[in-house]
């Protein structure tokens, strides 16, 4: 039973973190963000991809180690440049996460979005770290 419900959460993971993956590509959109770089975004791409990737090979019960530690250190990257636009965004008195609201001069809508990004990234490569000690 187990077994089952993990495949299932696995499943559910590669497609949530695949669609992530997908949504970054309109980020080089200069009316809705500041400091449009490419490289951020297919950055992002391979951030989500790399998770997405890791619930993939989680429902054929492959588990390779180093990958983990590799997202680890990414999420923990992610985390660290976007958590000053969550503060920005928490200190202005407005605090918002919606698409309506993003604009060149309010990056901290984005960062926001993406620091949460991160650590829901960071919470499945736990689950994952998780599930490989714990259900061989």
């Amino acid at each position: 039973m187990s077994r089952i419900i993990f495949t299932t959460t696995n499943f559910v993971g590669l497609l949530l973190f695949s669609v992530f993956a997908w949504l970054q590509h309109d980020d080089d959109n200069p009316a809705i963000y500041a400091n449009v770089n490419l490289m951020d975004v297919w950055l992002w791409i391979a951030f989500y991809g790399l998770v997405a990737l890791l619930f993939g090979l989680a429902i054929w019960r492959w588990f390779p180690w180093p990958l983990y530690f590799i997202a680890a250190f990414f999420c923990a990257y992610e985390l660290s440049t976007t958590l000053p636009g969550l503060v920005a965004n928490m200190a202005s008195g407005h605090f918002t996460m919606t698409k309506v609201s993003m604009s060149p001069i309010h990056s901290e809508v984005d960062l926001t979005r993406e620091f949460f990004g991160a650590l829901i990234a960071l919470g499945g490569v736990y689950f994952l770290w998780w599930q490989r000690r714990n259900c061989r």
